[in-house]
């Protein structure tokens, strides 16, 4: 039976992370929700199986909120992503996150029947953010490998329960005068 381990990004792995992520995303650059990011500057997890890395999930983390920016699973349908997705939420909840959010396109059906399946919740549609994207990112095709245009973002979010900040307010005392 093959053992899958998840551990940190290393210095080590930044080759690594700069092919895949390059293969996937046209570039190590990553544009989500108008933020543009640089695959190799962001922390992460990586997903092995024997030494071999099969996935990779890279985030940002401010203000209790947790991003993440690049999932991928080089064995899609084996638990890859599912792992690396659980490591996430265990990182969150230690940072006391109120929640996980990611962005994906419209074409990516796949990606999101699998925040859907795992309880992952769609809270916006940025109609027409991709052709903004491609200012920041030139790159990132018309078209997704399905034939699909590439044209929206995506907002699925994974709520932790924690409450949401009051941004040092004092609470409203309703009845009393």
């Amino acid at each position: 039976m093959v053992s899958m381990e998840i551990r940190p990004v290393g210095v080590a792995d930044l080759p690594w992370v700069s092919r895949v992520v390059s293969e996937n995303f046209a570039s190590t650059r990553i544009v989500s929700g108008g933020v543009l990011y640089v695959a190799t500057d962001l922390p992460g997890f990586l997903a092995e199986e024997d030494g071999s890395p099969v996935g990779l999930l890279l985030y940002h983390l401010e203000a209790r909120e947790f991003e993440v920016v690049v999932l991928l699973s080089l064995k899609e349908r084996t638990g890859v992503a599912t792992r690396l997705l659980a490591r996430a939420e265990q990182v969150a909840r230690a940072a006391e996150c109120r929640r996980l959010w990611l962005v994906t396109t419209n074409d990516n059906l796949s990606a999101i029947a699998f925040y859907q399946a795992r309880g992952w919740r769609q809270v916006a549609v940025r109609r027409g953010a991709v052709a903004e994207a491609r200012r920041l990112k030139p790159e990132i095709p018309e078209f997704g490998p399905n034939g699909l245009a590439k044209e929206d973002e995506i907002e699925f979010e994974f709520g932790l329960g924690y409450p949401p900040p009051n941004h040092g307010m004092q609470p409203t005392a309703f009845g009393r005068g």
